[in-house]
């Protein structure tokens, strides 16, 4: 057998390996944003970031790992038509876990997935493939197409763009760890992709994205109704932006409007990074009741050497501000390391009281992540 035909032969192989066995959520850095002077649009395919990268976030990644390396699908190994891409992530993480009974043991692969575009012209149609579950919840799995997606979009550097099919509404700082609260509770949940309309202008001054998006017929969530949402984000010269942010849902069981307010600053002498989420949500529910609920996050990030940096976080998380100790706090720190190309290490810590140690045990984790990007 030829080398080329072998090695075409194991990127199939690995490829589809990507697409059937284990739940995920593909991930990205919007650290890599501003420090870096760039937009998640200008290192994806999708304009809103995570996912396949297109040939910049190849470049960036080849440029920012420790050892180098070629940061093409396989390594260059493959030579892909030009109106092709194709990629895939595989994650696991292993270490310790409380979650208030009780230090244990605690490993499951966290991603393994693929995903392809083809591009003809200003169109893309856009598709990944995995398995997951229904829902955050669910100890079920089942093989889905998480995205699946058809965009319009005349220029990649700069300009408008219009998509339709089944995504994530782009909806605040888009941080890659779905447990961050603004995450979680914040309107932009693990498996919040769901059936909708997205157009935006993404320019390196401003970016602007609106959804409107539809009950998701694929998943039960009761957060994921019929709705809209939109976020904005203003470059403050090269150093600093803010965003503004607005979402609204209503499902079978209740009602959520959001506001929130997103900012970041970039302090180059130190190569760090700060970025700041916070947000506001009503929830009323069908029988009458409401409750107010603030989520907010402080991240800073240090690049403090080439291939590392280090995220040093605090969340917080009121569910009711008419109930006495029922917010969460947690503090997460993660240290990322690309040793080449395609490969990063992440050690993850996490604290977490209820109430301050009034509403319940506190619970943590302390894992080891291992990624590798096809």
């Amino acid at each position: 057998m030829n080398p080329r035909r072998r090695s075409a032969r194991r990127a199939a192989w690995l490829l589809t390996l990507a697409l059937v066995v284990t739940p995920a959520i593909a991930a990205a850095y919007p650290q890599y944003t501003l420090s870096r002077q760039t937009t998640c649009a200008a290192c994806h395919v999708s304009p809103a970031g995570s996912g396949l990268l297109d040939g910049m976030g190849e470049v960036t990644a080849e440029e920012d790992a420790s050892w180098g390396g070629d940061g093409r699908f396989l390594s260059g190994r493959v030579e892909l038509p030009e109106w092709l891409k194709a990629g895939g992530d595989f994650r696991f993480a292993g270490g310790a876990s409380d979650k208030g009974a009780g230090i244990g043991g605690a490993a499951f692969p966290m991603q393994l997935e693929g995903y392809a575009a083809a591009t003809k012209g200003a169109v893309t149609g856009y598709a990944t493939l995995g398995l997951v579950r229904p829902n955050e919840d669910s100890p079920a799995s089942v093989i889905q197409t998480r995205e699946h997606w058809v965009m319009y979009r005349p220029s990649a550097e700069e300009g408008y763009y219009v998509r339709a099919g089944r995504f994530q509404p782009v909806y605040g700082l888009r941080l890659s760890e779905h447990v961050f609260y603004v995450r979680r509770y914040g309107g932009a949940q693990l498996y919040g992709e769901t059936y909708g309309v997205n157009a935006g202008w993404v320019s390196d001054s401003v970016e602007a994205h609106v959804t409107g998006f539809i009950k998701d017929p694929l998943r039960d969530s009761s957060e994921l109704g019929n709705g809209a949402a939109i976020y904005v984000e203003k470059r403050l010269g090269q150093e600093a932006a803010v965003g503004a942010q607005a979402r609204y849902a209503k499902s079978d069981l209740d009602t959520r409007a959001q506001a929130g307010l997103t900012g970041k600053l970039w302090i180059p002498c130190a190569d760090l990074l700060l970025q700041a989420e916070a947000g506001i949500t009503q929830q009323d529910f069908d029988a009458g009741s409401g409750r107010t609920q603030l989520t907010s996050q402080l991240l800073a990030s240090w690049f403090f050497k080439r291939g590392f940096f280090l995220d040093v976080g605090v969340g917080q998380y009121n569910a009711d501000l008419s109930l006495k100790y029922q917010d969460r706090t947690a503090v997460d720190a993660n240290l990322h390391w690309f040793p080449s190309a395609h490969w990063e290490l992440v050690l993850m810590g996490r604290v977490q009281t209820i109430g301050f140690g009034n509403g319940g045990p506190g619970s943590g984790f302390t894992l080891l992540q291992v990624h590798y990007r096809l």
